[in-house]
């Protein structure tokens, strides 16, 4: 990256309030805000949630991204990737002992089947288009992981319902998304415009039940 890039920050809110900062690569940009809010359930099994803007009015910069996800004791780490549309992820197989393992997605966004990897093997897949991508290991039952691909590098990670921050947003007309990981569940978009260095604040995005939707 050149000289005029910076970091943007992702904040992953934590059980019990804690937080923890992300970083994502992105060139700077023009004015840019902050926007938080506050995602909202009656449900009580939701985690892991994705939240995230697209932009309505203007492109945003887009941050081709690099993950590295491992294969170690049988488990993908981490269990929930999330990258910008057009970056790549690395699986290696980190296993201490001669383990195989193949790592394989039939979801719509992004199939692939890497076939069978021997302990220090790596092999990286593209995701160009946006969506979540489910991928298991056709070796071990059980062993499965989940990649969101988002449309812009502004992104916040839930381990619950509850608060998200988004710093750095610039100015324009956004959309509000949130990746679920529950099928009987959605959150409908939520507009916002952001504008110059003002923030946004106190946005509710409502998660409900999808046959309350009916």
């Amino acid at each position: 990256m050149g000289g005029n890039s910076n970091l943007r920050r992702a904040v992953r809110f934590l059980a019990g309030g804690a937080a923890l900062s992300l970083s994502v690569l992105t060139q700077d940009g023009a004015e840019a805000s902050t926007l938080s809010g506050e995602v909202k359930s009656a449900a009580s099994n939701l985690g892991n949630l994705v939240v995230y803007l697209e932009p309505v009015d203007a492109q945003a910069k887009k941050a081709v991204a690099h993950q590295v996800i491992s294969q170690k004791g049988r488990v993908f780490a981490p269990g929930v990737t999330v990258l910008v549309a057009g970056g790549s992820v690395t699986f290696v197989n980190d296993e201490t002992i001669e383990i195989d393992h193949n790592v394989y997605s039939l979801s719509q966004p992004r199939q692939f089947d890497i076939g069978l990897a021997a302990r220090g093997s790596k092999h990286t897949i593209d995701f160009p288009e946006t969506g979540t991508v489910k991928y298991y290991c056709s070796v071990h039952k059980g062993m499965e992981g989940t990649v969101v691909v988002v449309p812009s590098p502004y992104f916040a990670i839930l381990d619950n319902p509850g608060p998200f921050k988004i710093d750095d947003v610039p100015s324009g007309k956004w959309q509000i998304k949130v990746a679920l990981f529950h099928n009987r569940y959605t959150a409908s978009p939520v507009d916002v415009s952001v504008s110059g260095q003002t923030p946004v604040q106190n946005v509710n995005v409502e998660i409900v039940s999808k046959r309350a939707q009916k």
